[in-house]
């Protein structure tokens, strides 16, 4: 749990199918997606833009070829039906049933999202201190 504001924010499980494949929003607010022994700890922004582009490669049906793009994700599905993800430095390779299986977390994580407690807030609000301490320019 956060301490700060006297509120509490607790970590929540926003989607799984199991232990090893399941997303979580942190008590810091950020998002981790676990997939079997793969896991990706990103930002709450980063994980928006994540299922944003899986959901648009789901409605995609092409055949090979980019399915979706995002910020910083990418989806691709090869000559051969296989589909890559790409997000940063990271590439995974699904089969096309279990890309579905994954972008559908995804897609269930982000819609709960929506019923979880906001993401505590990071440091302090500023305050501007009496004009003498800077002085006026």
């Amino acid at each position: 749990m956060a301490e700060g504001s006297g509120s509490e924010f607790k970590a929540a499980v926003l989607a799984a199918y199991s232990v090893r494949r399941r997303v979580v929003r942190s008590a810091d607010g950020t998002v981790s997606v676990l997939w079997g022994s793969a896991g990706l700890r990103i930002s709450y922004s980063e994980f928006l833009d994540l299922a944003g582009v899986l959901t648009g490669a789901m409605l995609n049906p092409a055949r090979y070829g980019e399915m979706a793009r995002g910020r910083r994700a990418r989806v691709v599905r090869c000559s051969m039906g296989q589909v890559t993800l790409h997000h940063g430095d990271l590439t995974l390779w699904f089969s096309p049933e279990e890309f579905e299986e994954f972008a559908n977390l995804a897609i269930r994580a982000r819609q709960k999202l929506a019923d979880c407690a906001p993401a505590p807030r990071l440091g302090l609000p500023w305050t501007p201190q009496d004009e003498g301490f800077f002085g006026r320019n």
